[in-house]
């Protein structure tokens, strides 16, 4: 198998990972990294010595973004160097350019003050990709997390099952409504996770990576007060359809196409299809450019 062209299914998610690390000649963390998401679907990065006070900085300069009520900020990086910093960081990009066989962008970053205590979801079902699973995630901790503050927690190997989208929640009948996650989506995910989650306790400095079909969510928040301040970015691969897969139809070649951002060069990244540009509707290129300037002037 040839190892020096684009994969049409990441490295890290095939059967040759090991053959790939020896074409590559893969150094000591760069095995254990893929070894873990492999196997896995999360793996640990330290960010090294400049991490604690990059947080630090992104820490500083997001704070005011959370007034009373607000727990999250989105695309906090239209406002704040130091996150647009911190998901760019070249440790992080050299290792998912490893596992994926494609360079990545990051397109879209969530800031948290405390625990999201969200529901178990895999990524898949918000944003996906054309060929499958050049998508993930990236939780970086700006603070050491605590296990009464939320922490992050994740069900290891569940990125290993099939996709599970609306249609297998369910919702077979019609194009999903708004509240179908909830109702749907949600409890019937629920019922397709057999492990028991594992709690990402990670230290101030440390990210923990997780590929687009790893179970993951928030625990509940047992201490009055307590915060879990940290950034999640989201990336994509290059040359890959960008879709949102609550609208689109995969099976029938029928895409709800999104344009993605690319928060080192600003601007955006459009889908391609086989080196290819797909054709975009107009209202998808003003969506994206009406999102970018509203989330420059009011991050919440």
């Amino acid at each position: 198998m040839r190892f020096d062209v684009q994969p049409s299914t990441p490295w890290v998610e095939t059967d040759q990972v090991e053959a790939y690390l020896d074409a590559v000649g893969a150094n000591p963390a760069q095995r254990r990294f893929m070894t873990d998401l492999h196997r896995d679907g999360v793996a640990i990065i330290d960010l090294g010595a400049e991490g604690p006070a990059l947080c630090d900085r992104v820490v500083a300069e997001t704070q005011t973004f959370f007034t009373p009520g607000v727990r999250r900020a989105q695309d906090a990086w239209r406002r704040s160097p130091a996150v647009r910093v911190l998901s760019n960081l070249p440790v992080i990009e050299s290792m998912l350019a490893l596992a994926y066989g494609r360079e990545p962008f990051a397109f879209q970053t969530l800031n948290f003050l405390v625990g999201s205590e969200q529901h178990a979801h895999a990524d898949a079902v918000h944003f996906h990709s054309e060929p499958q699973r050049f998508m993930c995630g990236v939780w970086f901790a700006l603070e050491d997390v605590h296990a009464d503050a939320g922490p992050l927690f994740y069900h290891l190997g569940s990125h290993k099952r099939p996709v599970f989208g609306m249609r297998e929640a369910g919702v077979t009948d019609r194009a999903p409504a708004a509240g179908d996650y909830e109702t749907f989506y949600v409890p019937a995910f629920a019922r397709e996770l057999e492990s028991a989650p594992t709690v990402a306790l990670l230290k101030k400095g440390q990210a923990l990576v997780w590929t687009a079909n790893v179970a993951h969510g928030g625990t509940a928040i047992t201490r009055e007060g307590a915060t879990r301040r940290s950034l999640v970015t989201h990336y994509y691969f290059e040359n890959c359809l960008y879709y949102t897969p609550m609208y689109s139809s995969p099976e029938e070649g029928r895409f709800h196409l999104r344009l993605p951002a690319n928060l080192k060069t600003g601007g955006w990244v459009w889908p391609r299809r086989d080196g290819k540009r797909a054709r975009l509707k107009l209202r998808t290129v003003a969506s994206a450019l009406k999102e970018a300037v509203l989330r420059a002037v009011h991050v919440a």
